[in-house]
């Protein structure tokens, strides 16, 4: 963080519109951090913070010649600039800056690590980037509301779906009409994802207090057994075909829909096995005594 260099060539970037600064110090390129951050709409001090404590080795202090003068700059190495912007969650961000961050990370990859080294920026979507960033828009509204309505939860990265769907790197090498063609197979997703919802919030489980009056031929189990948790019966308690079990039944049943239980059924019979336990123990303790 010590070693000071003075920036040696800048190049217009046509990136959101930005004229980034690029630095070489020590055979490294290096781009100052302040517009891209500022750009995505971000904390400029708690990002700085992030690459200093995360990506020390590669950040430098950088003078950067200005219209005001030279001005020092935190600059990152722009290797690492993607592993910085892979940090940034859309999810975790304001909604008014969620598209900013999904273009900055779709757009900044290999591509333009390429034109930002190698200076190459006439024309930047010669290749590479065959839709522009409006066209993309739709699509990326489709993605942020099948994470809204609860498919992020299944698929936590909708976009390596559609990049695998259409052989692509990144969403901006689809054509205007792969775009359209990805928004219908989003829409498919989504479709079967609440189709299956549905058909899980259709099954009914239902456990009220009248699930016991199957069992009122246990002698025990009566009207003031069932008035409190406290009154309720230890004996009832333990693993037995003739007890009720309304907690593993749900269990089961939830089971049988798709849901993982193992962890509560796992503490269910445990708390059932200690009980048995502690209930052979008192019983010694009471035959000893007589």
């Amino acid at each position: 963080m010590n070693s000071v260099a003075i920036a040696d060539r800048t190049i217009n970037v046509p990136f959101h519109g930005a004229s980034l600064y690029v630095v070489t110090h020590d055979g490294e390129v290096y781009t100052p951090m302040r517009p891209i951050i500022d750009g995505m709409g971000l904390t400029y001090q708690g990002q700085v913070e992030k690459l200093k404590s995360r990506f020390a080795k590669g950040v430098r202090e950088i003078m950067i010649p200005t219209k005001g003068g030279s001005q020092s700059m935190t600059c990152l190495a722009l290797r690492k600039l993607n592993g910085w912007l892979q940090t940034i969650s859309p999810n975790k961000v304001k909604p008014e800056i969620r598209d900013k961050v999904i273009q900055y990370q779709e757009e900044c990859d290999d591509v333009l690590y390429q034109y930002w080294t190698k200076g190459e920026v006439s024309n930047p979507r010669k290749k590479d980037h065959q839709s522009t960033a409006t066209q993309l828009t739709p699509l990326r509204q489709t993605a942020e509301r099948l994470i809204t309505t609860g498919m992020g939860r299944i698929y936590p990265d909708i976009w390596k779906l559609v990049h695998k769907q259409f052989e692509v790197k990144h969403i901006h090498q689809l054509t205007p009409t792969q775009i359209g063609e990805a928004i219908e197979y989003l829409n498919e997703l989504e479709g079967e994802y609440l189709g299956k919802a549905n058909r899980q919030m259709s099954l009914p489980i239902s456990y009220p207090m009248s699930y016991f009056n199957q069992y009122s031929h246990i002698t025990e189990l009566n009207d003031h057994a069932l008035s409190a948790p406290w009154r309720y019966p230890a004996g009832n308690l333990v693993p037995n075909g003739d007890n009720p079990n309304p907690l593993g039944k749900m269990l089961g049943d939830l089971r049988k829909m798709g849901y993982e239980v193992e962890a509560a059924l796992f503490q269910l019979l445990s708390l059932q096995h200690h009980l048995e336990v502690v209930r052979q123990k008192i019983s010694v303790i009471e035959r000893t005594i007589r």
